[in-house]
């Protein structure tokens, strides 16, 4: 009877661990961004219960082309972020990356017919190069910005 009792008890905190939490959605209050200093505090509130959250901004911000920034949101209150990836760090999209890449070679074009016939073709070429790797060199990867009204989904932090 014993056994039996203990296999029950084991079997009901298996499914209490591995039911999901109930997840809802908070509504930033104000605006929070990459650009942020890290620790500076935000507000969201839960449209349906009205309760009003806040928390604090650890960011990074985009240092070069390769680097994206992030945002992580650290409640004051017992909930987390619903995360895919399990980081809970928000990212930008490669989208503005890719545009820059793509933008690279029409600044490299520019600079070699700028230069083309005052010094001769071989050596445009490399002012092209030259002004492709300066211009790379002063992107940055993006930054991510969200505004207010941007709905989140959070869920009770076990």
């Amino acid at each position: 009877m014993r056994r039996l009792s203990g296999v029950c008890c084991v079997c009901f905190l298996l499914i209490a661990v591995a039911a999901p939490a109930q997840s809802f959605h908070v509504t930033l209050m104000n605006e929070v961004s990459s650009k942020m200093k890290s620790g500076e505090p935000f507000t969201a509130k839960d449209e349906a219960s009205g309760t009003v959250y806040t928390g604090r901004v650890i960011t990074q911000r985009a240092r070069n082309f390769l680097r994206r920034g992030w945002i992580r949101l650290s409640f004051d209150q017992p909930i987390r972020l619903v995360d895919p990836n399990g980081e809970g760090v928000m990212h930008p999209s490669r989208k503005k990356q890719l545009i820059l890449l793509g933008t690279t070679p029409l600044i490299a074009k520019i600079a070699d017919d700028a230069v083309d016939v005052s010094i001769g073709a071989g050596k445009a070429r490399l002012v092209a190069a030259g002004a492709a790797g300066i211009a790379l060199f002063f992107m940055n990867g993006g930054n991510i910005t969200l505004k207010p009204g941007y709905k989140l989904q959070v869920e009770p932090d076990r």
